[in-house]
This record gives C-alpha cells, sequence and structure tokens, in this order.
C-alpha cells in the first residue's frame, strides 16, 4: 500500500519527502499524502482507495499523447517556428496550447545601468492634505521628491482589492482579488465629478482625525461615502465624454461588472462568500440579491483607481522613473477571485512553508493554492490576466515567493504545518508566460527568491533574465559566526531589508530578538545565541563600511576614528547603504524608514492581532521628510554613487 501511495503522489506532482533548513531528510507523512491526493481530486477518500486510482491515473496519463500545453522557447518547437504569442494547434493530431515566448524576460535597464529607488508602503505616508493615511496623489509626492534627488524606482506593497468592512482583512498580501485594485489609495480631491458636487464637498470635510495608528474601516467608510455620492452624481448625469470613457473601461476591463456584483452581495450578506446560501455560492445572482447603488459603487471606484495608478504610472515613466509593484502568492480565501474561478484553487488544503529555526510548527499562509492541473487546462487564462493587469502599469513586477512557481508547500487542513507536503508546478510554463508579458509590456521581472532556495530555482531565474533579490541583512546572517559578504551581483535588486524584516536600526541592536521572545518564537537560550552572533555582525558591519575595509577588497575607505562610531547605528545605516550603492546591482532600493532610523517594523511575520501589521504610519509627515538635511544627504549621496560611470 505504501510503495502504490507514494507512486500515485509522484504521479499528481506531490513530493514524497524534502530536505529541511537543517540539511535533514522529512519523509511525507502518509494521511498528508492522501488528503492532498484527495484535494487535487485523485478519487481518494481512503487508504484502500489508492490501488485503483493509480491505476486510473497511469491510464490517464497513457492516453495523453501530447501535453495539453507545451513552450516554444524562442519560437522554435519540434522544428517548427512561432510567432511570439499564445497559439491553440495540433502536434501529433492532438490539439495543444503553445507558449512561444524569448528565453530571457524583458529588463527595462542596460546591463551597466545603474539606479536607485525608494520603497514605502502607501497606507503609511501621511501629509497636510491627508493627515489619516497615504493615498496615490502622496505616492506621487514622494516620486516628485525622489526624482529631484535622481531617484528612479518607485516600489510599494501590493495595491490590489481588500475587504475593509466585513470581512476586514487589511493585508496587502491577502487580496479581495489580483484583478482589481484597492479604493483605499484614491485621492477623492482629484475626481472630475468632485468639483461638481456640493454635497460631496461637504462629506469630505468631514474626514477622519488622525489617529496613533492607520484605521483602516474609518477611512474607508469616509472615503466611501464620498465615493457614493460621486457615483451617484455620474450615474445620473454624466457629461457625455466622461460616460464614453467609462463604458471604455468596462469594456476593456473584462469581468469588472461581475466584481462589482459580487461585491455588491459582500455588502448585503455582510460576510465572505463561503457563508453565502448556496445559490449565490455557485455564482447565481439576481437583481434582488444586490443594491444597484453599491455596484455602481463598485464600478465607479475601479474606473477612479485605475485612471490615477495610470495618470501615476504616465507621469513616472514620462520623466525615466519606474512603478515597482509586488503580486502577491495567495488570496483571501473569501476573494472573488476564488469564487469566480474556483476550478483553478485547491479545497481542504493551504498554502505555507516547512517547519524552521523561528517557526517550530511551520507557517500556515490561510489561502487554497491553485490547482497545478486545472491551470494548465484553462490555458491559463487567469494568470495571464492578474499578471497583465499589473503590466499595464508596472514596469517592475515583483513575484512573491518566486519558488511558488516551482514548487509549494501545502498543508491539509486536518493537520499542523509540520505535516505539510510540496506539490510541483509546471515552472517551465509560468516562466513563457512572465517572459512573454514582460516583453509585451517592457517591464522587467524581479523574483523574491529570499530564505531556503533550492538551485534550480536561482538557475531558472538566471536562464530567463528574472532579476533575483540581494538583501544585506540575509547575507549577513548566512554565516553569522564569520560574517561575510558575497559580492553584489550586477543582475539583481538590492536593498538592506524587505517588508517582513526590522527596520535596520531594530536589526543591528537585537531588537526583533526581544520582539520573537515576547511573542514565544524564541527561547532564551536561542535568544541568547542570536545576541551573540549580533553583535559579531555590528562588528563585523563597520570593517564593511566607509570606516573599514571589507573582505574580498569590497573597495572601501578607512574611518579616522572607527572604534568611536562602531556602535553609531546611523553611521553603520550610512556606510552599509553605501557598500550597495557602490555595488554593481542594477537597481538599490532604499527603505524610507531607514532614514531615520525606525525601529518598528510594519509587519511581524505570523502574526495577525498580537502585532498591529500594516497600520503603522512613517513618523514624519510628507513635507517634514522633504525637509530632512540628512536624508537628502544620505539620498543624494547613493545617487553621487550610483551615477558614476562603470569602470571599462
Amino acid at each position: 500500500m505504501k510503495r502504490e501511495l507514494l507512486e500515485l503522489a509522484k504521479l499528481y506532482g506531490i513530493h514524497t519527502s524534502y530536505v529541511d533548513m537543517a540539511k535533514q531528510r522529512r519523509q511525507a507523512d502518509p494521511e498528508a499524502l492522501l488528503l492532498v491526493l484527495r484535494a487535487m481530486g485523485a478519487g481518494v477518500e481512503r487508504f484502500e482507495d489508492v490501488g485503483q486510482a493509480l491505476a486510473h491515473r497511469k491510464d490517464e496519463l497513457r492516453k495523453r499523447v501530447v501535453e495539453p500545453v507545451r513552450v516554444a522557447w524562442d519560437g522554435e518547437l519540434n522544428e517548427r517556428r512561432f510567432e511570439f504569442g499564445y497559439h491553440q494547434t495540433e502536434i501529433n493530431g492532438r490539439e495543444t496550447f503553445v507558449i512561444s515566448a524569448p528565453k530571457k524576460a524583458y529588463f527595462p535597464t542596460e546591463e551597466e545601468e545603474k539606479l536607485w529607488g525608494l520603497f514605502v508602503p502607501i497606507y503609511a505616508l501621511h501629509s497636510k492634505r491627508s493627515p489619516y493615511a497615504g493615498d496615490l496623489t502622496d505616492f506621487e509626492g514622494v516620486m516628485d521628491w525622489m526624482s529631484g534627488l535622481g531617484g528612479t524606482v518607485a516600489a510599494t506593497l501590493p495595491l490590489l482589492a481588500a475587504f475593509l468592512d466585513e470581512p476586514f482583512e487589511p493585508s496587502p498580501y491577502s487580496p479581495a482579488s489580483r484583478l482589481f485594485w484597492n479604493e483605499f489609495y484614491i485621492d477623492i480631491h482629484r475626481i472630475p465629478e468632485f468639483r461638481a458636487s456640493a454635497e460631496a464637498q461637504r462629506l469630505a470635510e468631514r474626514h477622519p482625525r488622525k489617529t496613533k495608528f492607520v484605521e483602516y474601516r474609518d477611512v474607508m467608510r469616509y472615503k466611501r461615502g464620498v465615493l457614493e455620492e460621486l457615483a451617484r452624481l455620474f450615474f445620473s448625469a454624466a457629461e457625455p465624454a466622461r460616460l464614453q470613457a467609462f463604458r471604455n473601461f468596462v469594456r476593456e476591463n473584462r469581468g469588472v461588472e461581475d466584481y462589482a456584483l459580487f461585491r455588491a452581495v459582500t455588502d448585503r450578506l455582510r460576510s465572505g462568500w463561503n457563508a453565502w446560501p448556496a445559490r449565490l455560492r455557485d455564482g447565481d445572482i439576481r437583481p434582488g440579491d444586490y443594491d444597484e447603488e453599491k455596484k455602481n459603487y463598485y464600478l465607479y471606484s475601479q474606473w477612479t483607481a485605475q485612471q490615477q495608478i495610470q495618470s501615476l504610472s504616465t507621469k513616472a515613466g514620462g520623466r525615466g522613473q519606474m512603478l515597482y509593484l509586488d503580486l502577491p502568492l495567495g488570496l483571501h480565501p473569501d476573494s472573488y477571485d476564488i469564487w469566480h474561478t474556483r476550478e483553478f484553487f485547491v479545497r481542504g488544503v493551504t498554502g505555507g512553508a516547512p517547519p524552521d529555526l523561528v517557526f517550530t510548527k511551520g507557517q500556515n499562509w490561510g489561502f487554497p493554492p491553485m490547482h497545478p492541473e486545472a491551470m494548465r487546462l484553462n490555458r491559463y487564462q487567469y494568470v495571464i490576466a492578474f499578471i497583465r493587469n499589473h503590466l499595464r502599469y508596472a514596469r517592475l513586477l515583483r513575484i512573491d515567493h518566486v519558488m511558488g512557481l516551482h514548487r509549494l508547500y501545502w498543508i491539509p487542513d486536518e493537520l499542523t504545518g509540520d505535516k505539510g507536503v510540496y506539490v510541483d508546478y509546471p515552472a517551465e510554463e509560468l516562466y513563457a508566460i512572465l517572459s512573454l508579458e514582460s516583453h509585451r509590456y517592457r517591464a522587467g521581472i524581479v523574483g523574491e527568491n529570499l530564505g531556503t532556495v533550492p538551485p534550480a530555482v536561482n538557475a531558472a531565474l538566471a536562464r530567463h533574465n528574472i532579476r533575483p533579490m540581494y538583501v544585506l541583512q540575509y547575507e549577513i546572517m548566512g554565516n553569522p559566526q564569520k560574517p561575510r559578504l558575497r559580492p553584489v551581483p550586477a543582475k539583481c535588486v538590492a536593498s538592506l531589508n524587505t517588508h517582513d524584516m526590522p527596520p535596520f536600526r531594530a536589526f543591528l541592536e537585537g531588537l526583533d530578538i526581544e520582539d520573537r521572545m515576547d511573542l514565544g518564537l524564541l527561547n532564551t537560550k536561542t535568544a541568547r545565541k542570536e545576541r551573540k552572533q549580533r553583535k559579531a555582525i555590528l562588528d563585523f558591519g563597520f570593517r564593511i563600511s566607509d570606516f573599514g575595509q571589507a573582505p574580498g577588497d569590497m573597495g572601501v575607505a578607512k574611518a579616522r576614528n572607527p572604534k568611536s562610531e562602531i556602535r553609531n547605528p546611523h553611521a553603520l545605516f550610512r556606510a552599509a547603504t553605501q557598500f550597495l550603492a557602490k555595488s554593481m546591482a542594477n537597481i538599490v532600493l532604499v527603505n524610507l524608514e531607514d532614514l531615520w532610523g525606525e525601529v518598528v517594523p510594519q509587519n511581524v511575520p505570523a502574526t495577525q492581532k498580537e502585532r498591529p501589521n500594516w497600520r503603522r504610519r512613517i513618523r514624519p509627515s510628507i513635507e517634514q521628510m522633504c525637509g530632512m538635511a540628512a536624508v537628502v544627504e544620505v539620498l543624494s549621496n547613493v545617487f553621487a554613487q550610483r551615477s558614476r560611470p562603470v569602470p571599462l
């Protein structure tokens, strides 16, 4: 029985073992294999069903003379030449879907170009005109300021649709859709109808008060009140040109009316679709099931959000800047995408990560993973749609957890996170889609390849010109007993940290160690060891800085009095930033909050209610930030290092 179970699992692309972070091989739990096979539709309810299911699967694969999807790299397949694009054709008398794509994805910079930019969560911004939460106009203001300092890349968190009432989930990595945008970021004052509506202007004066954290419900309730008033005005008395523009939007954005219906029903029932009556769950929505004005609100707000993102992207492109967006790995379980295309998602399991030194029971990320085979049989229509949705505006797109193109850790609902198994995905086909779409939109693709990543993943990124990430905090933690930095590769996006890591000063001072102890994620012994390691890193940090000489000749100057500043976090930040700025990395990203030594993270992984994730606003206002001489000095130095000619 066990042999047949293992064989059946392999035929469905399920790994029967994996190597953990300690380089130990872990065998898959038989119950986990059975549950994942059941979730994938293998026809097994009990172990006794495995034999028959195995025979059926072998027969199914034997009859599959031609794979449903084939890749024609650089247009070549079986001595046939294809134009770049998607083709339905016959091979050996059987229909197949061919993805004809350049082997290497497009990237919008020359290899020797050295650019820099800023990372900032938009919600965390605040200004005199918007003191309660940031919006797209605030982000544009940061881009204007950055442009004056020579900055090119504007990076932020996902801007996708979210549930900000009932259900409520503000995390940008648990969106309500990957096909539509978050109206939370709309600047209501820039909407054309706003100038013509005295009522909307009156409502806008009653804005929320500024609070310690971003209060999504309050801000969204405020903005929604104004947007609903503007939508009523538009649908009752739209000017002909605006009405035609709206009709064009609906025609060009397939599915937006269906999305608006879905959100209107969610509003009516005040619950996610998994709790809806069966008829509605199955997509049978009738006029009495929703309020027409709510549907119109969602149509209007999507149109408005898209217009403002388009305007931001166009303005950036006009002055040589690039909008850098982020594509999350998963979706909220009650999302529109899963409701609308549920055959592409696997229920009964969730995506996550196996146990490691911090998360000893593994991580459960709570989203249903996509079905590898259903994606292929659907000719990747949904995948192509959400990639295009981003590349219409982004010159750079980061793929969250890029290893998920190859394999993803699935955890059955009935089991704990340490009992999950890896499932294969059609990586080459997904790379082909990314490459093809990147050339169509002349946009670059960046892969988030941090943590424990198999060598094959990094090799694939290099093969297809998907730029990897170089994160200094990861690099110096690689061997904390004997810290040593590997050279920063030319074809990468480099930074000190990411949104899932502590700010640089907090890292230097070990504040994240204290926080994990408080959360029960570290015991006293492990914390003591990490503090000792962090001290070694602090000392090492000075040797690679402006004040010392790095191993391997990193090309840095010596300090006049290095020991006098060895514990100065800001000096170390400046040194580390200069180290990246001098490197050959294509792009260097500076976390805006590191510029003034923030110590509280925007997100603490594996916490929800325990920490105010995705809610903390940045300390200075945009106006204050732009006037901070020390901040301008650091960024001017980054520009100076990045704008120097590359030595021949």
